[in-house]
């Protein structure tokens, strides 16, 4: 299939920006290393161990901070079915594996590489850490254990694991995040952590640090500002497991008991540019996905983030999940946890990357696209939109997939790349019709980082750029989605949401008709100036008439739906509307022509020739030549054809033995 992704601002500033990230990496990692020294003088004055590992729970001391002790800590048939991702492996169009795909594992120990699961070396220590053990190798099979034992499957069976020890976890992550489409080799876009820092009771003792719960504190922004300078890596974080920690009896109360269960997510897992997932139970009925069995886990954790934030983003099986283990090269267990559930949903991910990979030659989606995609098509669970014990809701590989499906067949109303601008661009609107039937928008941002909080319950708003969503039609003006801090159980409203950097809207019951979607900021100014977002929608008509002329094209330049017709020239300039719509002309305009834009000099002399043309997304391009415009039929260049809008011009390097030659560019809509 071709098909042409949105070509918008595609590299990163990591990318713009090599000696810094390297730098950035360096200091990282010394301050891993310092800090890891620290702890260890620590541990040995107080009489306290390095690292604590039972077989159900690994604790191992990182850092010490205010006099406090920072441990990490830990926080698949059926889990396939729950995600929907048994949906997209096996079945036409899509048969996916996540083969090409390299998905990072930052855990506890080093992945057994020559577990008889992850045949052919897919699965490779990336730094030089060799100590197996048991929770990463379970991780990495959730995400891509090839099947040899059927109930053992992975969500992703071919993809390649790329497996690190988590004590210089961000320092590596800064080094390994893919920043452009097209990365291969070290790098990644999609990356799973199955721990967390011990926050309130860990492992029967309890540390004084629970104003840490829901704290965008320093190690949320560090990881949100290695997002944000990575623009296509997304990391999937467990949610924790504190709901069961510690008792009603205890003094100071469990966790679980803690603010009624509400506000136990800590640290990066608290970064408004991670993807967290917390844990429900197996959403299978009878051999097939059932999601309202899908209820929430008596140890998930749930949110908000202090500033009200929507966490967890999603949810996935975390529940008696069998795997793999690292005791010998057929080894296996089964484990429970939000260390379960994060990797469902990772692997699953890894299934649409290699899809939007494959519909889009070779392309990625940034990580605003993947995050936003994936809450978009999630199945909502528990009370009405998004909630603080589930999330978005439970992910539904399916529906993302048919999504990227119907983009690349040319539906720009599902999904939308682009960008605002404090100066060029400050807002964007187009409009849609709907029929009557639901209708859903989200929009998705990676936000640049926030300024870390220290306090207990800071309620300051941890957003930076402050986007804005609404949908004006019949009936007024739709707001986005919005929770309450203050009553945590209660069921989503709707207006200003000035604390996410993900805004949903949802119309029920829409009256027929014609509706603008607008999206712009609060404040006088975007934080650098510019801010890409990623839109998807659904519910919405495309084509209502079935002209081949999109609602919202004929909308904006025919004041109607069914205002065009096809075959007319409205502006007199030779060209009909259908061509015009193709072509990504103006259809009112006789002086908006697709022509070539420039070219070199003449052919000759060996020196090859360039031609450059202008591109409109959607479309696909390809170039042909003749000798004799009269007598001989153009053909085509083999290397230019279906040329992605992100390409605009082709070189001709053939020494040719007649002249002179004539080009000739031609532009469809991507299929």
């Amino acid at each position: 299939m071709a098909a042409s992704a949105s070509q918008a601002q595609q590299i990163s500033l990591f990318e713009e920006k090599p000696f810094e990230r390297e730098a950035f990496a360096l200091q990282l990692a010394e301050k891993a290393s310092t800090d890891k020294e620290a702890a260890r003088v620590w541990a040995l004055a107080n009489n306290k161990p390095m690292r604590v590992d039972d077989g159900r729970q690994v604790m191992e001391l990182m850092a010490v901070r205010n006099g406090k002790p920072v441990y990490y800590i830990t926080h698949n048939s059926n889990a396939a079915i729950s995600s929907a991702a048994n949906k997209v492996r096996t079945t036409a169009p899509y048969n996916l594996d996540g083969a090409g795909i390299n998905v990072g594992v930052w855990d506890a120990g080093a992945v057994r590489t020559s577990h008889q699961e992850f045949d052919s070396g897919r699965a490779v220590v990336k730094d030089g850490y060799t100590t197996t053990h048991y929770h990463a190798t379970h991780v990495a099979g959730t995400i891509g254990a090839k099947g040899v034992q059927t109930n053992a499957k992975g969500m992703a069976p071919s993809a390649s694991i790329h497996s690190y020890y988590w004590n210089s976890d961000i320092s590596e992550m800064t080094t390994a995040a893919a920043t452009a489409p097209g990365q291969t080799g070290n790098k990644i876009y999609l990356s799973n952590h199955s721990y967390g820092q011990g926050v309130g009771w860990t492992q029967g003792t309890f540390y004084d640090n629970r104003d840490e719960f829901g704290q965008y504190n320093s190690e949320a922004r560090t990881v949100d500002q290695v997002l944000y300078n990575a623009q296509y890596y997304l990391p999937f974080w467990s949610s924790g497991n504190d709901r069961t920690d510690g008792t009603s009896s205890s003094s100071p109360v469990g966790d679980g008991y803690y603010k009624g269960g509400y506000d136990i997510i800590s640290h990066e897992a608290i970064g408004k540019n991670v993807m967290t997932v917390g844990a429900v139970n197996d959403a299978v009925s009878g051999g097939n996905r059932y999601p309202s069995a899908g209820t929430y886990t008596s140890f998930t954790s749930w949110g908000p983030a202090d500033d009200g934030r929507i966490k967890p983003d999603i949810v996935a099986n975390g529940y008696q999940l069998y795997s793999t283990d690292d005791d010998d090269d057929s080894d296996y267990t089964t484990l429970s946890g939000t260390s379960m559930s994060s990797p469902s949903a990772c692997g699953s991910a890894a299934l649409l990357v290699e899809y939007y990979k494959e519909l889009f030659s070779g392309g990625a989606m940034r990580a605003s696209t993947l995050k936003g995609l994936i809450i978009h098509t999630a199945t909502d669970l528990g009370r009405a939109g998004p909630d603080y014990q589930y999330g978005w809701g439970l992910m539904n590989t399916l529906a993302a997939a048919q999504l990227l499906e119907d983009y690349a067949s040319g539906s720009l109303n599902r999904l939308r790349e682009d960008s605002l601008s404090s100066t060029a661009n400050p807002s964007d609107s187009f409009v849609v019709s709907a029929s009557g039937e639901p209708f859903r928008v989200t929009l998705c941002w990676t936000d640049p980082p926030g300024t870390a909080q220290s306090g207990d319950d800071i309620r300051t708003p941890a957003l930076v750029n402050d986007l804005d969503l609404t949908i004006t039609g019949p009936g007024g003006t739709r707001y986005p989605y919005t929770l309450s801090y203050a009553s945590p159980a209660a069921t989503a409203t709707t207006g200003d949401n000035d604390v996410d950097n993900v805004e949903q809207i949802y119309v029920a019951s829409p009256t027929p008709g014609i509706y603008t979607i607008t999206i712009n900021y609060e404040g006088s100014s975007l934080s650098g100036g510019t801010q890409r977002y990623s839109l998807f929608i659904d519910g919405v008509s495309s084509d209502s008439d079935g002209d081949q002329m999109p609602d919202y094209w004929e909308q904006q330049y025919f004041s109607s739906t069914t205002g065009a017709v096809a075959t007319a020239d409205s502006d007199g300039d030779g060209t009909d509307n259908l061509t015009e719509y193709i072509a990504g002309t103006l259809p009112n305009n006789p002086n908006s022509v697709f022509k070539v834009t420039s070219y070199s000099a003449n052919h000759t002399g060996g020196t090859p020739f360039v031609v450059n043309w202008t591109t409109e997304e959607g479309r696909v391009y390809s170039v042909s030549y003749t000798y004799n415009l009269k007598y001989v039929d153009f053909a085509p260049f083999p290397d230019a054809t279906d040329l992605p809008s992100s390409q605009n011009s082709y070189t001709d390097t053939v020494s040719h033995a007649v002249s002179p030659i004539f080009y000739r560019v031609d532009v469809k809509i991507g299929e």
